[in-house]
């Protein structure tokens, strides 16, 4: 199955302008022709079958031909996670949580963060071509660094947990989890968050769960919590 574009309907056309580098990546890379058929995500549910009416590599014009509309889940999870310094291991987290439905991922800042800063336009972009290589027909959101206290203050799931390895006191994550909720999940640095960030988190309503009698880097924490939150809910 060839990789879709991404690209928003024009209102009350039935026409979608790709951008310059989805135009140039269809006409330059691909070359694709007029007349060409070719499939595209709005993001927000859409998957449109189109067909090439211009060859402009700088703006191209194609009309929908079909559309579909996939329902978006009706229960979501949300990350919030402290970076890792790598930009190659970062730029793998976005692209892997992307894959597996995230619907939310917030960059947190905690006392052993090591990363203080994100250049968020670039994940965008990565989580766009994520997107379109897994087909997940939603675009996720992407936050910028917040300080963990202001996190943690506000947020909104009705379900929120967090992993960690502070303390033995922690239920098995795939028994902690309930099924049809909206759910945060919060990971920190390799670090591991400090007992004062587990105390204020446990404050205001997280839970404390285990991932296993194992160490995990970051990104691997990150999976396995939206496995865990797929499996319990049949994603």
């Amino acid at each position: 199955m060839s990789i879709p574009f991404y690209g928003l309907k024009e209102k009350d056309l039935n026409l979608i302008y790709l951008s310059s580098i989805e135009s140039m990546h269809c006409i330059k890379v691909l070359r694709h022709k007029i007349g060409d058929k070719i499939k595209v995500l709005d993001g927000m549910g859409h998957i449109y079958e189109c067909e090439i009416l211009d060859d402009n590599y700088n703006s191209c014009t194609v009309k929908i031909i079909k559309s579909d509309f996939i329902e978006k889940n009706k229960f979501n999870i949300h990350i919030a996670v402290a970076p890792p310094k790598s930009t190659d291991r970062l730029d793998w987290l976005v692209e892997k949580i992307v894959e597996m439905g995230a619907y939310k991922l917030t960059f947190i800042k905690t006392r052993r963060s090591i990363r203080k800063k994100v250049k968020i336009e670039r994940l965008k972009k990565i989580a766009i071509s994520s997107m379109k290589q897994s087909f997940n027909p939603y675009k996720i959101i992407i936050e910028d660094m917040i300080a963990y206290k202001d996190f943690i203050l506000g947020v909104k799931e009705k379900q929120c947990v967090i992993p960690h390895i502070v303390d033995k006191k922690r239920l098995f994550i795939s028994k902690a989890l309930e099924s049809d909720v909206n759910t945060c999940a919060i990971i920190g640095p390799e670090g591991d968050f400090t007992v004062d960030e587990v105390n204020l988190a446990v404050d205001n309503n997280f839970k404390t769960v285990s991932l296993g009698n194992r160490r995990l880097r970051t990104e691997t924490a990150v999976i396995s919590t939206i496995g865990a939150f797929n499996f319990i809910n049949g994603f």
